[in-house]
């Protein structure tokens, strides 16, 4: 920071994200793959790199294993001699019996750690969304302000404000209602169609956070930040909204906690016209590096539009529009994919026709195999969202079961 004020940031990553399964079946969201060759959490961490933030805890819970190993072969770069770290903080019931309750009480049973660090501010991130951002302009307004807490802000359509907390602000962008998850656009006190809605992206003066979840462990509450603690906090503090869409990436933010929401930011990757900050060499997207050989596109009629194609893969003969394929995904001759996202280490044999779908790792798929053509029949061999098919981790399509 410009100012030498000292940062600790803390990354949200223990969800159970049951409205993504069974992609989060093994693992936890923030693990799920994402654009073939990273997965959800890189944006986060990426955004905090290259916003020089780089003293980073992640708050993991369940399913984590898959996480641990990205973090391990992908992120383990950061030199501890310089107080550089990424490392998770698994629940572990220090101040009580129970496991983490909510958003707010995983940062409050690790309250150590701002006791150890003693940072002038906290700032507190969901891993599991899809954005870019310089978290030092949030910082900047948030010490020009002198607010306790700065909460970013995205404006969406009424219509889609029932899976969000809305807020309102006055001129001078101070926070003065906060509500969660309105069901009835009524509820809503902003005219227009439009509205306000929190992005779960939270920068807080250390001594305002402790305050806070101190008063809020010490109530009967759900213990999360949405629902208490920022209307909790409404009238005896400062906080201000920070308006994503006038930062310097504020063209693209989105929730990926449902299949069609990770669906469509998977489709959106594709779209580099209509979403040019998602992915630039002035703003690198890390992760993990592939050790395997080139995409190989073998013979005269394989064709490949509007697609990215992993690291290792193999098509022979085929046919791939708008989609995307992981790493090391092997698809035969005469096999049409459009509109799938394939991930890593998947083989799909001779003649099939794979559309509208998501296939997990490690998935095998006989020939003449259809996916995503006839929606009684999907309905009876796999989950369908939305008309989205997904195919679960190492399942073996067209096998006897």
């Amino acid at each position: 920071m410009g100012d030498g004020k000292k940062v600790l940031t803390l990354i949200l990553a223990g969800g159970k994200g049951s409205r993504l399964y069974p992609l989060t079946g093994d693992r936890t969201k923030p693990a799920v793959s994402f654009a073939g060759r990273y997965r959800i959490v890189d944006f986060v961490l990426s955004n905090c790199i290259n916003s020089g933030l780089r003293q980073i805890y992640l708050m993991t819970q369940v399913k984590s294993r898959a996480l641990e190993e990205h973090l391990r072969a992908g992120w383990s770069f950061l030199n501890r001699e310089f107080h550089e770290f990424i490392e998770t903080v698994p629940a572990q019931q220090q101040l009580s019996e129970y496991w983490y309750e909510g958003t707010a009480d995983a940062v409050f049973q690790n309250i150590c750690l701002l006791e150890e660090h003693r940072p002038d501010y906290v700032l507190i991130l969901s891993g599991d969304h899809i954005y870019n951002m310089d978290y030092n302009e949030l910082i900047q307004q948030h010490v020009q302000t002198k607010s306790d807490l700065s909460v970013a802000v995205l404006q969406i359509d009424k219509k889609e404000a029932s899976q969000f907390g809305v807020l309102s602000m006055d001129q001078n962008r101070r926070i003065i209602s906060f509500l969660e998850k309105p069901q009835d656009i009524s509820q809503i006190p902003d005219a227009g169609d439009t509205c306000c809605i929190n992005m779960g992206i939270y920068l807080f003066k250390t001594k305002a956070l402790v305050k806070a979840l101190s008063e809020d462990a010490r109530s009967y509450s759900e213990h999360d930040f949405g629902k208490n603690i920022i209307p909790n906090m409404l009238s005896d503090y400062n906080i201000s909204g920070f308006r994503f869409e006038e930062s310097r990436f504020g063209g693209y933010w989105r929730d990926v906690g449902s299949i069609q929401s990770y669906f469509q930011a998977n489709m959106d990757f594709l779209n580099r016209q209509k979403n040019p900050d998602l992915i630039g060499k002035d703003w690198p997207l890390h992760s993990r590096g592939e050790q395997s050989s080139p995409a190989f596109l073998e013979g005269n009629e394989t064709t490949v539009a509007s697609s990215l194609i992993g690291a290792g893969s193999h098509l022979t003969n085929c046919t791939v529009r708008n989609s995307i394929l992981g790493s090391n995904v092997n698809v035969g001759r005469g096999t049409v994919i459009e509109n799938a996202i394939i991930m890593g280490n998947t083989k799909i044999c001779e003649n099939c026709v794979i559309q509208n779908a998501i296939l997990d790792e490690d998935v095998s798929v006989l020939a003449n195999q259809q996916i995503g053509v006839d929606g009684v029949q999907d309905r009876q061999r796999f989950l369908v969202s939305d008309d989205i098919v997904i195919v679960p981790k190492s399942y073996c399509v067209g096998a006897l079961n």
